[in-house]
């Protein structure tokens, strides 16, 4: 089922090959062109860092090399359990990257032009080559590549592989699943070896897109492209701060996390109010170094001073409440909200607070009234300036304003929070492990001790079963 929270704003210029925002490109005046993305659709934008990660699965999966330096790309992460994302970029979904909980890496599907792409860059693994005449019956359906029509194939490719499917000219054709490995191929003469996912049409044509020197300027450009929008939604966003100021005329507070949707927030409450308001950044214990780091940059860039509240020490309370889990938030409460609350209730009656949530980024959010009152702290309404911004209306403007954004973005990192939460996928722990090996092993070592003293065994920590079931559990 798709879950459209808002409009997919998404859109492309293919002559510049950037995304975009609105309906045309500032730059070339090119009428923009719709992306084709699974919903909710909030895209975010890729950094070297994205861009060297995907390229390494590239390679070590079917041995193409640098495809997708030169280009903009964005990663569009897809709704359910498992870590996977949709890469895209010249303005078009060209591969699904997922992190394989069995065999714990990361794995990628191929679209048909991302198997273009990659036969460009020199792909010379998990190829099958077909007969001409087998490429004419597949056209404009889907279908099975069975063993008489396969010309050749490289010996590297197991059951369940994606394939690039290629005619006898190695032209690419299609993409699909490997039913077979390549031994089973070589002591066969009939089946099915390969299920085409995506297939060439008769109006196909393939054409390399525009790349850029570095990505530095292909984001300048990005950003020109775009400045009419941005500055749109930047007026409509200190509007409706000033509004919502002189409609309920109470202190305000920004609440800053050390992201980017709290720093876009607290940008655009400073350029409406000015500094004379509270900024308030919650340390819960289980903050990276560079959010510590970011909240002086922030302060010293703006000239302002954070108000930075401790909550209780989760190390301690974790002896004492347990390992949290995705039905069992108790750190959340006390290690974050407390405090909050606690700071609240001694200063002020009642207090304005500006607060950089989006609806983009989950039905539960999408489902909030633009000023609320927060039902835990009763003393805080809650205003949100960027409600309707996507993920990259927030790295356009930040990246325009030269905001100094949390580097962990630079890491790959979709969210900023604590470094370790039971809301986090697998995908994203194994981001942990390789990133923040320290952060994890002290993670691990608590994890241990509670799973031999309630007889868990390797598969709790190893599967990220603690996540899960507390009450089971208990």
């Amino acid at each position: 089922m798709k879950t459209y929270i808002g409009k997919i704003h998404l859109k492309w210029c293919k002559n510049c090959n950037i995304p975009l925002l609105g309906r045309v490109c500032e730059v070339c005046n090119s009428k923009a062109e719709e992306v084709k993305l699974t919903p909710p659709g909030d895209p975010r934008l890729g950094f070297q860092y994205d861009i060297d990660f995907v390229n390494k699965i590239i390679e070590e999966e079917f041995g193409a090399k640098n495809v997708l330096n030169g280009k903009i790309i964005l990663l569009n992460k897809l709704p359910g359990n498992e870590e996977a994302y949709e890469v895209i970029t010249d303005g078009e979904v060209k591969y699904i990257i997922y992190f394989d909980e069995e065999q714990e890496k990361w794995k990628i599907k191929l679209k048909l032009n991302g198997a273009r792409d990659l036969m460009e860059k020199g792909a010379y693994k998990r190829i099958v080559k077909i007969k001409n005449d087998v490429v004419e019956v597949l056209k404009n359906k889907k279908g099975s590549i069975l063993r008489p029509g396969i010309v050749e194939f490289t010996d590297d490719i197991k059951k369940g592989d994606d394939v690039i499917i290629v005619d006898e000219n190695n032209n690419v054709v299609g993409t699909g699943l490997a039913v077979v490995s390549s031994e089973e191929i070589k002591k066969t003469e009939k089946g099915k070896v390969v299920k085409v996912r995506a297939f060439i049409k008769d109006e196909d044509k393939y054409k390399p897109k525009k790349t850029y020197n570095s990505l530095e300027k292909a984001f300048k450009l990005m950003i020109k492209a775009n400045e009419g929008v941005i500055n749109n939604y930047e007026r409509n966003a200190i509007g409706f701060i000033k509004n919502t100021y002189e409609r309920i005329k109470k202190p305000v507070m920004v609440a800053f996390s050390g992201g980017k949707d709290s720093l876009t927030t607290l940008i655009l409450t400073l350029k409406a109010l000015g500094k004379d308001i509270d900024v308030v950044f919650v340390d819960t214990g289980l903050e990276f170094e560079e959010t510590l780091k970011n909240v002086e940059d922030v302060e010293k860039h703006y000239g302002i001073k954070i108000i930075k509240l401790k909550g209780a020490d989760f190390w301690e309370k974790v002896k004492e409440y347990g390992i949290p889990a995705r039905d069992y938030r108790w750190c959340s409460e006390i290690c974050k909200l407390e405090p909050l609350k606690r700071f609240i209730d001694e200063n002020y009656e009642e207090v304005l607070s500006f607060v950089g949530v989006r609806k983009y980024e989950s039905f539960n959010r999408a489902t909030k009234k633009r000023i609320h009152r927060n039902t835990y702290i009763k003393k805080q309404i809650n205003a949100l300036p960027i409600f309707h911004w996507t993920s990259l209306h927030v790295w356009i403007y930040l990246l325009r304003e030269k905001a100094p954004y949390n580097k962990l973005y630079e890491k790959g990192f979709d969210r900023i929070g604590c470094f370790i939460c039971p809301a986090m996928e697998m995908g994203e722990i194994d981001k942990i492990k390789r990133e923040f090996p320290h952060l994890w092993e002290k993670w691990e070592r608590v994890l241990r001790v509670y799973a031999e003293k309630h007889n868990l065994g390797e598969e709790w920590i190893k599967k990220g079963l603690w996540r899960w079931n507390h009450k089971k559990r208990e």
